[in-house]
Parts: C-alpha cells; structure tokens; sequence
C-alpha cells in the first residue's frame, strides 16, 4: 500500500503508541467516515480492512465492466479465531493417531501462543506474536499453565512473575520442541490457506547448547557400577519382592531396550524363530479394548523404528528366563509381568500405556540407595551397551538392529518391504551384535517356582 491511509498505518505500526485517527477514507467505492486505531492490534486490523478494500478496487478496475460475479475473498480473509483452529488441529492430530504425550505436548504450545497473543483471528498473528511468546516460555512461571492460581492470569502478569522468581531459561532442546510444533501448526494454515504466510519461516532452528555441566550424572554405567547393581547381598533381597524386578533390569542389562519396551512385553511377545528364542518389541491388541475406535493396546511404542524382534541373550537363558516365561503362563495371565499396571488417565478413562512407571520409580529408589547420583537410572543400560558396541567397531545400522534406533536409508523401499523378508539373517547379525557385549556381571539365577506366591494371587494382577 503507498497511499497516505497506509502511510499512517505503517508508521503507527512502528510505534503503537497513542491513538490514530483517520477520517473520510475513501477506495474506490468504500467510503470510511472515520477509524480510530488505538493499539497494534487495532492497526492490523485496519490494515486489513484496507487491505481487503483496495484487493477489490483493484479486480473491479481489471475487467472492462467489472463482473457480475460475486469477488471471491483474498486469502485468510475472513479468518477464523486462534483458539478454533487449535481445536480442530488437535482434533485432528488425534484421528491421524498420533501419541497421547506429542498431543497434549503440542496443545502446552499453542495454549502458551493464545496467552501470548490472545484470541484473535490466525491471519493477524505475525513475527511480533512469535517474540511475545518467546518472552513467555523464558520467564513462564512453574506450572503455568496446570495451576489453578494462574488461571485467569494475561501474559503481562506471568512474565512479571517469573522475573520476580528469576525462572531458569528453559532448555534448548525445550525451545526447539516448542519450534517445531508451531512450524507444524502455521505450516498446516499455511497449505490449508488460512493465512497468507506462515509467521514462522523466519525463525531458525534452535542452536544446540555446547556447555558441559561438570556437575550433570554421566549416564553411563562401567564395570564397576554394574557390579554394584547386580550385587548379589543387595540385588537378590530387592528383586524377590517381585518378578518385575527381578527380570526388568536384567532384560535392560543385555538388550538396551527401553524400559516402557520391557515392561509391557506378553508371553505372545517370546518367540522361538528357526531354533532360536526371541523378543518381539511390538505393540498387539488387547482383546478386551476391541470395542473402542483408538488406543486398542495397553502397549506403547515410540515409532516404527523401535518395532524389531532381538534374540535373547544366552546370560538370559543361562539365567532361567524360560523357566519364568513358563512359570507365568501357568498362571494365566497374557502378560509377562501382571503386577505393572498401565494406568488410566482421570480425565478420559483411556491406558496410559506406561507399564513402566511402577518399575521405573522402584529401580530409581533402589539406586538411590546404592549412592548413585540423581539422574542415573535404567536408561543408562541403553547408553551402556550402545557405546560399548559402538567403541568394539559395531557400524551403527548393526547397533539399531538391537536398540530399535532409526538409522537413516538411502533406499528405504529395499529396508522396509525386502529385508524382513530373511528374518533368520537379521537374526545371526544380531547374535553376533550381542556376542560381543559381555558386561563383567554375574547374574543370579532363577528358580521354577520362585514367585509362585506371587502369581498365584490374580487379585494383584493388572490387565
């Protein structure tokens, strides 16, 4: 725009100080007698609407007559308020299937963009908005947006609350989520042509922090520590209060898989394929949620990457692992461990799909009390045995075999739809993986019968 109207509101713009008055405004046909502009919002707004009238001035001024046809509207006109389009996106986000936490995570982001912006319609959200939510997610306060005491608060109050709390900045890899999820957000305006242009396309990824913390836990276990873990005088009177804990670290121990993975596995979930006795880390319907449209597992995984069947180990089997996979399914029960529960969320009744959480919280106590420093837990097996390997020579694409890691493909068609095709050759690859990491532990070694106590009660079991 370069007529005097655009003028004023360019320059009101650069400093929305005050009020602009404009009167007898006049294009083409539209006649504004007077507009006062009080605030940056209310100059968008105007702009807008001058916008929208010389868009049409000009398509009338195109044809010899003009058209009898009604002008179609320029894009994002009208456009629809923010907190609409984030209910439906979140819909949405919920019929392509994706997890309950990367949608409740994505919804934390845009309910921080509303508060920083307000309500307004998405067309009207520019670079400017993008920075006061910057601001927010620096100094939002704890618990912001689940307190109850914040509930009515604007974005002015809670900036001046962390500052006088003096908030820690948050950490990168928590500044680039909140990136990416509204890339996705405008991007999907953007294609649906709810607005023009995306307001993120200037906004940059988020630099990795290089800065060590000398004081940060290395998550990362040696001979020693492993030795201290399976101790024989603290391990065994631990474990024997049930078979999750029994099994759960030794299955991390030699398999790197994640604990969530370990502790939702069923007995259909041990396999023995062409002689050879395996896990399957998948994710299978329980029969029980067949009425439901979504979420017809207990199980969870955390993509397509981490679907993989491993070989188990022999210090497993030499251990008595089968002898405990017998032992429970004589007791009926589907799964190996019936004393983990999924857990229900309060607000819809649905699995939280974390068999993990009860095992997770007891192995972290159990560290605790061996001395070993917050932050170090059953992750560290994962980190362990995949550097380990790592420094033996193992080429990466070997270790994700075994750790369910995505490895980038140059011809992913030949990974995804052939090679399954010889699961006994990915089998001996595996084999031989594992082969070469044999922690200095000894492991105790099962007894049929050991926790007959145990599962012999169904009243303790969880579905």
């Amino acid at each position: 725009m370069t007529s005097p109207t655009s003028q004023h509101l360019n320059s009101y713009l650069a400093d929305p100080t005050g009020t602009l008055k404009l009167t007898d405004v006049r294009i083409g046909r539209v006649r504004i007698g007077e507009m006062i502009v009080t605030g940056r919002e209310a100059a968008i707004h105007a702009q807008e609407i001058i916008n929208d009238a010389c868009e049409r001035t000009r398509r009338a001024r195109l044809g010899k007559n003009g058209t009898r046809y009604p002008e179609p509207l320029p894009v994002a006109a009208p456009a629809r308020l923010l907190s609409i389009e984030i209910r439906d996106y979140l819909a949405d986000r919920e019929r392509m299937g994706l997890a309950r936490n990367t949608i409740e995570a994505t919804a934390r982001t845009l309910k921080l963009l509303q508060m920083a912006c307000g309500d307004i319609p998405v067309s009207r959200i520019d670079h400017a908005h993008i920075y006061r939510l910057w601001d927010l997610l620096r100094w939002a306060p704890p618990l912001l947006l689940s307190d109850p005491m914040y509930r009515d608060w604007t974005f002015e109050r809670a900036v001046a609350r962390g500052k006088a709390l003096r908030v820690d900045p948050p950490a990168p890899a928590t500044a680039e989520k909140h990136r990416r999820f509204l890339v996705t957000f405008f991007g999907r305006l953007e294609h649906a042509k709810a607005i023009a242009a995306s307001p993120m396309r200037v906004f940059a990824e988020v630099k990795k922090d290089l800065a060590i913390d000398p004081n940060k836990a290395e998550r990362l276990f040696d001979e020693a520590d492993l030795q201290r873990i399976f101790a024989p005088q603290t391990f065994i009177p631990w474990a024997m209060k049930a078979p999750h804990r029994w099994w759960v670290p030794m299955l991390g121990l030699y398999t790197g898989a994640r604990i969530n993975e370990v502790a939702q596995l069923k007995l259909a979930d041990i396999v023995q394929e062409s002689g050879v006795w395996c896990i399957r880390i998948q994710k299978t319907v329980d029969s029980d949620l067949s009425h439901k449209d979504r979420n017809r597992s207990r199980q969870s995984l955390k993509g397509k990457a981490a679907v993989r069947t491993l070989p188990i180990p022999q210090p497993l089997l030499d251990a008595g692992l089968l002898a405990f996979v017998e032992d429970v399914r004589a007791c009926g029960h589907p799964r190996l461990f019936p004393h983990l529960s999924a857990g229900v969320r309060r607000d819809t009744g649905e699995t939280n799909a974390r068999y993990s959480q009860g095992v997770l919280n007891q192995f972290s106590r159990y560290m605790k009390g061996l001395g070993f420093p917050p932050g170090v837990g059953f992750h560290a097996f994962r980190h362990t045995i995949a550097t380990e390997l790592h420094h033996k020579g193992v080429p990466d694409e070997d270790i994700a075999l075994v750790t369910g890691h995505s490895i980038s493909k140059r011809v992913p068609v030949l990974h995804e739809a052939y090679f399954h095709k010889k699961p006994e050759l990915a089998r001996t690859k595996q084999i031989a993986v594992l082969e070469k990491y044999r922690p200095d532990v000894v492991l105790p070694v099962y007894q049929a019968g050991q926790f007959e106590s145990a599962l012999s009660d169904p009243r303790k079991f969880y579905p």
